[in-house]
């Protein structure tokens, strides 16, 4: 039995689901945005989860976890038909109680293909490591230094937006004319002219590259939902696909998609995402999520600490 713990908005998993269905694998799917619609008890380091539908599911019978896309962020709305006080504080014990079952997943050996210790791969080191293996553009995390003058990348170093619900996207600024008051992560303007993306499963290795050059287009994430968002094939040499798989095994990932500039002297390494989405990397077939599917299931696939 594969237990699957995430979002009932995650279009990767729906996909996920429905490949091992057609493999006909067992699968249990925990949606941590739609608590309500289950039961759940855990005790004496064992749990049992009642779905919806009245399945029922005995942490005795798992053999397999995965946690993708499970964490809720604090701010976001539960659906309308949840009505509940202290949202927030529902949120945090819910994600809590996800680091709980992925921590029983790790005793038992069956957590598989992506970590849930996310925090443990700050930029900074992913960086660090990364200078063994590849160019790396120097980066400052700062407030309230006053640096050289000179543009640089404004970066985001987390995943959040702002309370006005604005992102931070790389934007090119004057180091200068950032608000002292507030924590940056700037990064030399890397050298190449194209962005380009490695999708690491478990050892396969994927290379793409964004179909137009930058330009001025310093995030490629403003085109997504847009026509602009187009990715083809870029065939990276083997050694650059042996250090990929020599730094991500020094980091002990087993699944990751890693952001670098490339179209200068060599490929020059932003960063990887231990959680990262795949799915507008895909073709019709499939073929990345069936991949990411087999994996799932492979022995190597095992996450420890």
């Amino acid at each position: 039995m594969l237990l699957i713990l995430t979002t009932s908005y995650c279009w990767t998993v729906n996909v996920l689901e429905e490949i091992c269905f057609k493999k006909s694998m067992q699968v249990f799917r925990l949606n941590f945005d739609r608590y309500c619609d289950y039961k759940f008890l855990f005790r004496d380091d064992q749990f049992e989860i009642i779905n919806a539908q009245g399945v029922i599911l005995h942490s005795h019978e798992i053999t397999h976890v995965v946690s993708y896309k499970a964490r809720l962020p604090i701010e976001e709305a539960f659906p309308a038909d949840i009505q509940i006080q202290d949202a927030k504080w529902v949120r945090s014990t819910l994600n809590y109680i996800v680091y709980c079952i992925e921590r029983w997943a790790i005793q038992h050996s069956c957590l598989k293909l992506w970590t849930p210790y996310e925090c443990l791969y700050p930029k900074s080191f992913q960086m660090d490591i990364a200078k063994k293996y590849f160019s790396v553009p120097p980066y400052n995390i700062h407030w309230g230094f006053l640096m050289e003058s000179k543009d640089v990348i404004v970066k985001s170093l987390i995943a959040r937006p702002f309370d006005n619900k604005g992102f931070l996207f790389a934007k090119v600024r004057d180091v200068n004319s950032l608000s002292p008051k507030y924590p940056w992560l700037t990064q030399e303007v890397a050298d190449g002219n194209r962005d380009a993306t490695v999708l690491y499963i478990n050892g396969k290795i994927h290379t793409f590259q964004f179909a137009e050059e930058r330009n001025k287009l310093t995030d490629w994430r403003v085109t997504q939902g847009t026509d602009k968002n187009r990715w083809v094939a870029w065939n990276a040499d083997l050694n650059f696909k042996n250090k990929v798989r020599a730094y991500m095994t020094e980091l002990g990932l087993k699944f990751g998609r890693l952001d670098f500039i490339i179209g200068g002297e060599a490929p020059q390494f932003l960063e990887v995402n231990p959680c990262g989405q795949f799915g507008w990397l895909d073709d019709e077939e499939q073929e990345l999520h069936q991949e990411v599917a087999n994996a799932i299931f492979e022995p190597s696939s095992i996450i420890t600490l």
